[in-house]
């Protein structure tokens, strides 16, 4: 009976992690990403300096998902986290079909020369 006790103990243990390993995964969207320009600008003493990244979103769940609830961020290898300047507005409203996925660009910017090293665009649900 003891034993019966542990194995039942065990697996549901066992069940509650692989749970919470599923719902890690809150979003079922890929993020492809490609860079593109680097920009810089200088007027009246302020500078501006511009990442774009060429975007893909794809929807890998079979249900709708709502991109609104979502926001892109930019990071860089040693762990910088940059919010999105401009986003095409396919990637940040609508639906996004079951299997679906939509294209466009996203600008990245600084007042100074780091939002060159992006080199990883997300998804989150941490817009904030």
């Amino acid at each position: 009976m003891k034993r019966n006790f542990i194995i039942v103990a065990i697996a549901t243990v066992g069940l509650c992690f692989s749970a919470a390993t599923f719902a890690a995964d809150q979003s079922g969207i890929a993020v492809y990403s490609t860079q593109g320009e680097l920009k810089s600008r200088s007027s009246d003493g302020l500078n501006n300096y511009g990442k774009t990244f060429e975007v893909t979103l794809k929807n890998t769940t079979a249900k709708n998902i709502d991109l609104q609830m979502f926001c892109l961020k930019g990071y860089s290898h040693d762990g910088r986290e940059f919010p999105v300047d401009r986003i095409d507005d396919r990637l940040a409203h609508g639906k996004l079909k079951p299997q679906g996925k939509v294209t466009g660009p996203v600008i990245f910017s600084a007042a100074d020369d780091s939002v060159f090293d992006i080199n990883q665009v997300k998804i989150t649900d941490k817009c904030h």
